[in-house]
């Protein structure tokens, strides 16, 4: 047999479909048709069934824990049975446990795969306005308040985003290359970063924190019929609600609309739960720190680091002066 490592992508692909026909047998479902989805991050199927579609996700260590995939699935399974929320739901298989663990010579390594209800519709990315926003605002609150009476076991395990950089190792405020940093950005990250910790640190003595989505943005939405569904949860995190809207600002806080975004947002917020946040400007300051985990991630992680370091040095200009809101 061909070496895993040796293969193709497509090659690959079609050994985790092979793996996933053996998973599906452990599940309470008559599959009809398995397509693939992407690999991005990791592989993921659509698998379809006569009672609806689910989404096939294989553990990929790299990115995620297997404690941090079986927490996320705990935490989507109780959000679905707590709330009224559109989202994407974990099924169990034939033993009750939402991961199944399979060995396989068609892979390198032993399969972990879950199963979630598919989460229906277009990437809110395609239809971003006032409308749109105000239902994310809602979504969000309702995340939000049915986290706050999560109480998880003591096998639930994920991220603390207590400050900054909190999930690699902080780099880019650090690193010497003057030519993807330049005393001048390098400055401006220092600062932006001194700025966003302390309104992290202040959140933090505020209370007690909560499983926060902690990736909000419009390619995690869907939009069908006017009603949005969220999904990808495998960054959840311990935090605050104004962190997780801090993140959701930061992907149309350069649009020349995001006054009405943000206005709309908070509407839809604000009929579920108060609006959390002081200010426009401390607002901007968790937007500050979404900033520089990206800053970070591509510096770390060597993506394109030339192209998106100078936008985000323009993104922390505006930020820091007050002007984005």
């Amino acid at each position: 047999m061909t070496n895993f490592n040796s293969l193709t992508e497509r090659g690959k692909i079609q050994r985790y479909r092979r793996v996933l026909t053996q998973a599906l047998v452990e599940y309470p479902i008559k599959v009809q048709a398995i397509r693939f989805i992407s690999n991005t991050s990791k592989p993921v199927f659509r698998v379809h069934t006569g009672a609806g579609s689910y989404a096939a996700k294989f553990h990929n260590p790299a990115e995620h824990t297997l404690a941090q995939m079986a927490s996320e699935l705990c935490f989507l399974d109780y959000v679905s049975s707590h709330s009224d929320m559109r989202i994407e739901i974990p099924l169990a298989n034939s033993r009750g446990d939402f991961i199944t663990e399979l060995q396989s010579t068609w892979l390198p390594a032993t399969a972990h795969v879950a199963l979630c209800s598919w989460v229906p519709g277009v990437a809110l990315k395609s239809y971003i306005s006032a409308s749109a926003y105000r239902h994310l605002g809602r979504c969000a609150a309702m995340l939000h308040k049915a986290s706050a009476s999560f109480r998880p076991g003591q096998t639930f395990s994920i991220l603390t985003n207590n400050k900054v950089f909190y999930w690699d190792k902080e780099t880019v405020l650090t690193k010497q290359d003057r030519k993807l940093l330049p005393r001048q950005r390098q400055d401006l990250f220092c600062q932006g970063a001194r700025v966003a910790q302390r309104a992290i640190t202040e959140v933090w003595k505020s209370g007690q924190p909560r499983v926060i989505h902690n990736d909000l943005h419009p390619c995690n939405l869907k939009v069908q019929r006017g009603k949005l569904s969220m999904y990808d949860f495998e960054d959840i995190t311990w935090g605050f609600p104004q962190q997780d809207i801090g993140t959701a600002m930061f992907h149309v806080c350069s649009r020349s609309d995001y006054p009405d975004l943000l206005c709309a947002f908070q509407e839809g917020y604000r009929k579920v739960l108060s609006w959390p946040l002081e200010s426009d400007r401390q607002l901007d300051h968790f937007v500050i720190a979404r900033v520089l985990m990206f800053a970070n991630y591509v510096l770390n992680f060597d993506l394109d680091p030339s192209k998106f370091l100078p936008q985000y040095e323009s993104m922390l200009e505006i930020l820091l002066n007050g002007k984005a809101s």
